[in-house]
């Protein structure tokens, strides 16, 4: 009994923690995105 719980608190870290770094992935993308964005949009207005 107690080595199945073990085995699910296993498989269990493992998901959450998955989906934790697929969380942080996202948001360093569109950080990156958003960065890039205004980095071109200043560099379009100063060639003006």
């Amino acid at each position: 009994m107690l080595e199945k719980f073990l085995l699910t608190l296993d498989i269990m870290w493992k998901g959450m923690f998955g989906i934790f770094a697929v969380i942080i992935l996202i948001t360093f993308i569109v950080m990156f995105i958003q960065w890039l964005e205004k980095t071109l949009i200043n560099k379009s207005n100063k060639t003006e």
